[in-house]
């Protein structure tokens, strides 16, 4: 047998041995006995089949109505519900199809009339409180159903109150569709064919989806089924059916789906082939007949040998996820496989890399809070009391009636961040303020500014910092945001000097993530440095600042002034000092500085003079890290330096390209 074939094929080999071994014994009583077995194997196939569809269903509902909630509770969604502005609901439907993984969305009033449906922009706004699903959503319920459209389409349904301060706003209802793909995805997975139907308002069936043609006779057997089904009790499970098809011979089950108000609007049809069922014992009788002897001394050994293979790949993956589990990543998971357990033991060895290397960066910061306590670092005594200066905020201030502002977390050439209290919520926040002067001295800063809130809005990741919302108060513009707690990298490096490898390897992966998740939306952080790069106490980095970024494809006219560049200069790429155009790769430029100076303790170039330092960041060619710190692996040092290219086309061409390379570096 080839090293090669499948882990499945090796699976079924072995199983067809033992059942070989053991029909060589009992050739008399097979005759008698198969039926009886296929009768138990197909009732068995149809039980699970029907448990398995159940638990798909429940698991697509659970996970559409918990999306379906998350996105309710947006206190802008709940907003805009509210001033019922059709563009911006139809945005925030096509928005929320995005966010849940739902086919369409519909949202309504609190009065159950139709404000927006995501695949019918010009859908009129109809009354929908009639429906079951609708009133319990309007009565503060999350409800969940079936649906038919169109007498052919089925569909799950769940409807979430939009809650606001005191009372229901509005419904969202998501939908997601049961097609043919739902039906491949069972018969993948269990063997088993199926219909879906919906029943219609004559009591007639139609077939919504199916996983094989479905012929006259099925679609009798469907409407008989749906006729005689005890349409009041639930729990009965329907009974199984003899049914002829042309040559061929099925068993079949039915069960019906209702909708959120308890009619039954459709259901599915389970079939499994009896013949099917009986081949293998054909074919081993067939098989045991004329091979005899020779084929049972065949099948011990090839099982051992098959077992052999299988188990022994499969107990060194158990050996080694016990050792991870219990916080031992020093041993390489090391498994010689090629077919799918190889794979699955790279998956394993590649998390075993990934969780040394955060421990690793956990160990180190837990060591620089150790050194700060002794030292009573005053990097982070000066970001925790420095002052707001004149027209900023005071502790103790009470901020547009809802904000408790509390101490200073830093400063940065655009505004100063606080601590802060929203006491509407009870949440504790922190608040970005925007100096008062650049309004004045720059025009565009508000709009920068504004361009955080829109740009930073449109990114999800657990490595971003999430951006709540924007306010004025007294001319004092301002936006509040999740308040991440921890150690900037600027600190840590002050702090501590040089990072380990390991830790910096962490570090590089998740910075990837978190521009891969930018880039896609078309955005460009412009200011990757670390400053704006913030370490949690257990490892997980977050990036911050979104305040100069940019669309990728956008002009910037009215945004940037001639000749004025946006970031910091130690940080930017050649391309962005000269204000020329930029892409995703000035981002990457910037994190192979950052890496630079996790691995070296200093950046690539340095000069107490601006000019100095353009001057020599175009044209010097810094020393590699390997240069400055022997510990740092050469082929780490390679891919620092290929970010550092004055030619961009000589760096990555994307994130995910540089998130690739740093997998195949180990600390």
């Amino acid at each position: 047998m080839s090293a090669d074939a499948p882990l499945a094929w090796k699976i079924f080999l072995a199983n067809a041995a033992v059942i070989l071994a053991v029909l060589s014994g009992v050739l008399v009583m097979l005759t008698f006995a198969s039926r009886g077995t296929a009768d138990a194997a197909l009732a068995r196939g149809l039980e699970q089949t029907r448990r398995h569809v159940a638990t798909l269903l429940d698991q697509r509902e659970r996970t559409l109505e918990g999306s379906a909630l998350v996105f309710a509770q947006n206190p802008t969604f709940r907003a805009l519900v509210l001033e019922q502005s059709p563009a911006d609901l139809q945005d925030q439907a096509t928005e929320a199809v995005q966010r849940t993984g739902a086919d369409w969305v519909q949202i309504t009033d609190h009065q159950g009339v139709r404000l927006a449906k995501s695949d019918e922009p010009t859908a009129p706004r109809i009354p929908l409180a009639g429906s079951a699903l609708i009133a319990s959503a309007l009565a503060g319920e999350v409800s969940a159903g079936f649906g038919a459209s169109n007498d052919s389409l089925l569909f799950q349904t769940v409807a979430v109150p939009i809650i606001g301060t005191t009372q229901v706003s509005g419904v969202l209802m998501a939908t997601l569709a049961i097609d043919s793909a739902f039906g491949v995805a069972v018969k993948d997975a269990t063997g088993s064919d199926i219909i879906f139907y919906v029943i219609d308002t004559a009591n007639t069936t139609r077939t919504s989806a199916a996983t094989l043609p479905v012929e006259p006779d099925m679609r009798a057997f469907v409407q008989q089924a749906v006729e005689t089904a005890t349409i009041a009790d639930d729990t009965v499970i329907p009974p199984r059916t003899e049914l002829e098809v042309g040559a061929r011979h099925f068993v079949a089950q039915t069960q019906l789906l209702r909708s959120a108000g308890g009619d039954a609007l459709g259901g599915f049809a389970l079939l499994r082939s009896r013949d099917a069922e009986l081949a293998p014992f054909t074919r081993l009788r067939r098989w045991i007949l004329t091979a005899g002897i020779l084929g049972l001394g065949l099948a011990f050994p090839l099982s051992y040998v098959v077992a052999h293979r299988i188990t022994r790949p499969v107990l060194q993956l158990v050996d080694a996820t016990k050792r991870i589990a219990s916080g031992d990543y020093s041993r390489d998971v090391v498994v010689q496989s090629t077919d799918e357990v190889g794979t699955l033991a790279d998956a394993v060895h590649s998390l075993q890399i990934e969780l040394r290397e955060k421990q690793s960066l956990v160990d180190f910061l837990i060591t620089s809070q150790e050194l700060a306590k002794q030292t009573r670092d005053p990097v982070r005594m000066a970001s925790g009391m420095a002052s707001g200066g004149p027209g900023m905020l005071v502790p103790g201030w009470v901020l547009g009636g809802r904000y408790t502002i509390g101490n200073v977390l830093g400063e940065g050439g655009t505004g100063v961040i606080y601590k802060a209290v929203d006491n509407e919520l009870g949440e504790v926040i922190a608040i970005k303020a925007l100096r008062p002067g650049l309004v004045a001295q720059d025009p565009t800063a508000l709009e920068r500014l504004k361009s955080e809130i829109r740009l930073a809005r449109r990114l999800s990741h657990r490595n971003v910092v999430r951006i709540h919302d924007f306010g004025e108060v007294d001319g004092l513009h301002f936006i509040t945001m999740e308040l991440v707690t921890g150690t900037s990298l600027t600190q840590l490096i002050q702090r501590q000097g040089p990072i380990p490898v390991a830790g910096t390897l962490s570090i590089a992966r998740q910075l990837c993530r978190a521009l891969q998740a930018a880039h896609e939306q078309g955005i460009i952080h412009r200011d990757i440095k670390p400053h704006n790069l913030m370490l949690q106490p257990d490892g997980v980095l977050k990036v911050m600042d979104f305040g100069v970024a940019r669309l990728v494809r956008r002009a910037s006219a009215g945004l940037t002034q001639v000749g004025m560049v946006v970031g910091t200069p130690e940080y930017m790429a050649p391309e962005q000092l000269l204000d020329e155009d930029v892409d995703v790769r000035a981002d990457l430029y910037a994190t192979g500085v950052v890496l630079y100076e996790c691995l070296t303790g200093r950046r690539p170039v340095e000069s107490e003079s601006v000019v100095t330092l353009i001057a020599k960041l175009l044209a010097e060619d810094p020393a590699p890290p390997t240069a400055i710190n022997p510990d740092v692996p050469d082929e780490l040092s390679a891919i620092v330096m290929r970010l550092l290219a004055r030619d961009r086309n000589q760096r990555p061409p994307t994130a995910v390209v540089l998130h690739e390379m740093l997998s195949r570096v180990e600390a």
